[in-house]
């Protein structure tokens, strides 16, 4: 059995819930007002990382090459003394 979505009742407000197959919360969302919001956000997080990139975020990313600096204008104020 794979990892589940479950929709679940917290007080009088639901949340989604990502478990893996041995059943433990992997992720659990904030609260929504009503059960088909619940829904609905669950339905958006799997379409949103269906076959997303695993990104490794620690380490530095890589800065597009700079563009060319537009030439200083003498419209400049002087700058202030410290």
């Amino acid at each position: 059995m794979a990892g589940a979505i479950e929709v679940r009742a917290s007080g009088e407000k639901f949340r989604f819930v990502v478990v893996n197959r041995n059943g433990d919360k992997l992720l659990q969302s904030g609260q929504f007002d009503d059960k088909a919001s619940a829904k609905r956000a669950a339905a958006s997080l799997v379409k949103a990382v269906s076959g997303a990139p695993i990104v490794d975020a620690t380490k530095p990313a890589v800065a597009a090459p700079k563009a060319k600096a537009a030439p200083k204008t003498a419209a400049r104020r002087p700058a202030a003394k410290r």
